[in-house]
């Protein structure tokens, strides 16, 4: 399947106006890419993998950027990382996250050794830029306490954040931020800080050299032991099992 989409990927031998009057050949139209980064912009990850199925099932043209067939393609994707979180931005998608993202994409992507490796990554990048444009949505909608909270947390992971710091910030009682966030939210306050930290912890864990005793204590948990327990339950292996995959999936 990757490499049926790959090779609908046309590299113009020469980006002129004459060679392209010549072969008939242009690059992929405007007005198709901005169909495309509207599906990521709304935040309908159907309508973005059904809209990305259609272009690789046609021929996407893009322009000679490099001698090098590899190099051709990480500029490519550069490109495309750029416009896909730009549109996920326009959508509602917080810039600091958009824009982490986007240098994170980058970097992944110049640390693949092959096309497929790429456009594989290029593919899960859009649907997970989507599905963070929906999420942003949803939380425009929850209360401004709820907001201030979840904002809080996410900028302040590795401070000592608890239910009385959290609502003090939001000017509430512990109790009543409770039961804002249980109701809005679906979770209770602790049960979503556990979640954000875990889910930096991951990011950690492959994207940093950082051992798992500092980054337990970085993320506030009470020891090592603990986090490796919270951890399994999230996500069904342990920080070590998924720093090795991690690792793996690079060196395939």
């Amino acid at each position: 399947m990757e490499e049926q989409a790959l090779s609908a990927i046309e590299v113009l031998e020469n980006s002129d106006l004459l060679t392209e009057r010549e072969s008939g050949r242009t690059h992929t139209p405007y007005e198709t890419e901005q169909l495309f980064y509207a599906c990521i912009r709304s935040g309908d990850v159907t309508r973005t993998k059904e809209m990305m199925h259609r272009l690789l099932s046609q021929t996407v043209v893009a322009g000679k950027l490099s001698n090098d067939p590899l190099r051709q393609m990480k500029y490519w994707a550069v490109c495309c990382i750029t416009l896909a979180t730009r549109a996920a931005i326009a959508g509602g998608l917080d810039e600091t996250t958009a824009f982490n993202l986007s240098d994170e994409s980058i970097r992944a992507v110049d640390a693949r050794g092959t096309a497929q490796e790429i456009l594989a990554f290029l593919q899960k990048l859009c649907l997970e830029l989507t599905g963070l444009v929906a999420q942003s949505r949803r939380q425009q909608t929850y209360p401004l306490a709820v907001r201030k909270a979840m904002h809080y947390i996410h900028a302040n992971l590795h401070s000592k954040l608890n239910a009385a710091v959290i609502a003090g910030v939001c000017g509430l009682s512990p109790d009543y931020l409770g039961v804002l966030f249980k109701t809005h939210v679906g979770l209770p306050l602790g049960a979503y800080l556990r979640q954000e930290r875990l889910n930096a912890a991951k990011e950690m864990l492959t994207q940093t050299q950082k051992s798992t005793s500092e980054i337990a204590y970085l993320l506030g948990f009470c020891s090592e032991s603990y986090f490796i327990k919270c951890f399994r339950t999230a996500f069904g292996v342990t920080p070590g099992g998924m720093r090795k995959a991690a690792g793996d999936s690079l060196c395939v």
